[in-house]
């Protein structure tokens, strides 16, 4: 009971307030919420592919086409407007009838536009039809930017590990210095020995730093795709190669639902088809009906006015716009066909470079990355007990490093390959939808 007798006790503002308040739920600021969210210092590629399409002003720039588009189909869906016109007439010489003093008359008359061949309907369905075009070509432009965020964020991936693969190696390294150091004060290892060692760590140190800078640019460099001038991101999850299938034939069936530039194409045939409809239509002329009335003065008199104006198409019968709209439609059928068979082309590179990647992948993981820890260990063993020498030991020490980088590289090499297979078969966006 209390609480219904406080509702009766509040005055009609407050309670427009309460309803206002209770209408308003918290995901009427969701959207908002999640723009004015910092952005994370650590992100995997799912989230920021989420970023890319959510909070990226560059993707927000792409989408302002549609918008542009849409304009255009309101401008479309408004009728003509009519117009109104006046005019007087006065007695400038001649005999004056001297019964009145001062004759004139004065015209009034309304015109309005008549649209009777169809005009507005087929003008907003090509709008319309390019709102559907802006919509894909936002989807491309959509496309390539995961391509390119993908790409440094593979980059970004690989280079972190560098980094990683680097600072191990000069831990390595003081250690093998902290080695010869003993082996000096036992009076077993020479100067040289020493000196040689203190170099090799110099050395290293300056691949660390040139590393780390490449880091850093990497961060920087995808900061500024996505329009985040201050973010700089920590890239999480393995450096592995995506898993995209092979398969040519399957690949292609998929170009062609999911391919955005093929469907950009497509929508674009089909505008041009309405263009082409609204060429025809405006050919017709546009008849306004008139309607108006004129009256004097001294003495009073009124008349009405009703006619029709129309153009007559004796030299201009729309031969310009009709020529121009079937040039765009041939030219959109001749366009989707040379990016059928180019897509189709790309696609078979991409497929074959990736199949050679891959194959060069697995190739140096079975046959030079497995054996790496044993053969560290031998290196090792083989100092201690005299068999080798230094040089032979910074050696060893040295191309595993190498291999190690190279092995990465290899590994990035791959996961560029399958995102130019998955470009080519529009399989990005989906892969934002359905990750694997």
């Amino acid at each position: 009971m209390k609480p219904q007798m406080t509702i009766k006790a509040m005055s009609p503002k407050s309670m427009a307030i309460l309803l206002v308040a209770l209408l308003i739920s918290p995901a009427a600021f969701s959207e908002q919420q999640a723009q004015e969210q910092p952005l994370p210092e650590s992100v995997s590629i799912r989230e920021l592919l989420q970023i890319v399409r959510e909070k990226s002003p560059r993707y927000a720039l792409a989408r302002t086409q549609i918008d542009a588009a849409q304009a255009e189909v309101v401008a479309a869906d408004v009728l003509p407007n009519p117009k109104i016109s006046y005019g007087r007439y006065d007695q400038a010489g001649g005999l004056r009838n001297t019964q009145f003093d001062g004759p004139s008359q004065q015209n009034i008359t309304v015109e309005v536009p008549m649209l009777l061949a169809g005009q507005h309907g087929v003008r907003k369905d090509a709008a319309e039809r390019q709102v559907d075009v802006a919509e894909a070509r936002v989807e491309v432009d959509y496309n390539q930017l995961i391509r390119e965020s993908w790409r440094l964020f593979a980059q970004l991936l690989a280079n972190q590990q560098r980094v990683a693969v680097l600072d191990e190696a000069r831990l390595e390294l003081e250690r093998l210095q902290t080695i010869i150091s003993g082996k000096q004060n036992a009076g077993t290892a020479s100067r040289y020995d020493v000196m040689r060692i203190v170099q090799e760590v110099q050395s290293l140190n300056t691949r660390l730093e040139n590393a780390q800078t490449n880091l850093s640019s990497t961060i920087g460099e995808l900061a500024r795709l996505l329009g985040f001038p201050n973010w700089k991101p920590h890239a999480t999850g393995m450096l592995t190669p995506i898993g995209v299938s092979a398969d040519i034939e399957k690949l292609w069936q998929q170009a062609e639902h999911n391919n955005p530039d093929l469907e950009t194409a497509r929508r674009e045939i089909i505008a041009a088809d309405s263009g082409l409809a609204r060429a025809e239509r405006e050919r017709w002329p546009v008849p306004s009906l008139m309607f108006g009335t004129a009256f004097t003065d001294k003495p009073y008199g009124n008349t009405t006015f009703a006619g029709l104006s129309v153009d007559l198409p004796i030299f201009d019968r729309g031969q310009g716009g009709m020529a121009r709209a079937s040039a765009e439609v041939r030219a959109s059928q001749l366009k989707r066909e040379l990016l059928l068979a180019a897509t189709r082309q790309e696609l078979e590179r991409a497929v074959d470079v990736l199949g050679r990647r891959r194959a060069t992948l697995a190739k140096a993981e079975t046959e030079v990355i497995a054996p790496l820890s044993t053969l560290k260990q031998m290196a090792e063993d083989a100092y201690r007990l005299g068999q080798t020498s230094l040089i032979e030991l910074l050696d060893s020490s040295r191309t595993r490093t190498e291999i190690k980088l190279n092995h990465l590289e290899l590994i990035q090499n791959e996961i560029e390959a399958e995102l130019d297979v998955m470009t080519a078969s529009g399989l990005l966006a989906v892969y934002f939808e359905n990750p694997t």
